[in-house]
This record gives C-alpha cells, structure tokens and sequence, in this order.
C-alpha cells in the first residue's frame, strides 16, 4: 500500500510540476514579448496562467491525501491512544471521503451546465475548466482511503 501511496505522490507531483511550468513558460514568453513588440504577447495568458495554477493545486491536492501530508490540526488526535485513536482516524477519514463526494458531485453539476466560452481564448469552453474539479475530488476521495486503509495496516505506528 506504501508503494501505491508514493506513486499516486510522485505521479500528482510530476502533473502538477508540468502545470506549473507550462504557466511559467507562458508568463515569461507574454512578458519578453510585451518588451520585445509593443503590444505583442498572447491575450489568453492570465486566464490560463490562472487556470493551470488551479489544477496543479487540485492535482498535488490527491498526492497529499495520499500520503496524508496536508494541513491538519492533530491536538485531539494526539491526545487519544489505543482503538480511541484508530477510531477517531477512521472518523476523520470517512467525513473527509464525503467531504470529497459532495465536492464531485457539485463540480459535476457546475461543470455540466457550464456553456459559457471563455472570453480571450475562443475555443475553451468553461466546462473544460470545470471538468477537473469533479475529477479531482473522486480521486482525492479514493486517495484518502488509501491513506487510511496503508495507516491502519502499517506494523510501524501500531495500526494507529
């Protein structure tokens, strides 16, 4: 299940690295030729720098419920020990799996309805942007519960 988990880490990581970049390439060619040709540059730069930042974040946002790394406050947790603490990492869990359901199943909703064009860049229809949301959050779910299901079974901390 640890190999799983660092896959999932090192496939999201590697997506949204190639996101990140790509919107970095597109920032600095938009910047040297606004320098270069007045007015030169592509119009459809701080929509897309925009939209590639968003899914790049919603992206490393399945590695770190994979691995369990994303922010959290762990006071109570610490606090329990024994099946408290196994129970309450199960509680957690499970609320954040649904958490994650009802997330894809909005973004489904907003992203079946959304026939909008975007404004600078003609052939990007809104759903398009839209579609990841939904996607994202199934598989944030599903790494989720294999965070849970790789803590619960690891011999290091006990099964808690």
């Amino acid at each position: 299940m640890q190999k799983l988990q660092q896959r999932i880490d090192w496939i999201a990581t590697a997506i949204s690295s190639i996101l990140l970049g790509i919107m970095m390439i597109i920032l600095v060619y938009n910047v040297i030729m606004r320098f270069a040709i007045v007015g030169g540059g592509v119009q459809w730069y701080m929509e897309s720098s925009q939209y590639l930042n968003i899914w790049a974040m919603f992206i490393v946002g399945i590695s770190l419920c994979a691995t369990s790394d994303h922010l959290r406050i762990t006071i109570i947790e610490e606090m329990q020990t024994g099946w408290l603490k196994t129970a309450n990492k199960i509680v957690v869990e499970l609320l954040t799996v649904i958490f994650y359901i009802f997330l894809a199943y909005g973004t489904f909703l907003l992203a079946s309805k959304s026939r909008q064009q975007i404004a600078t860049m003609p052939t990007l229809k809104m759903a398009y942007v839209y579609w990841l949301l939904p996607i994202t959050s199934v598989l944030s779910a599903i790494s989720t519960i294999i965070s849970l299901i790789a803590e619960l079974t690891s011999k290091d901390k006990g099964g808690a």
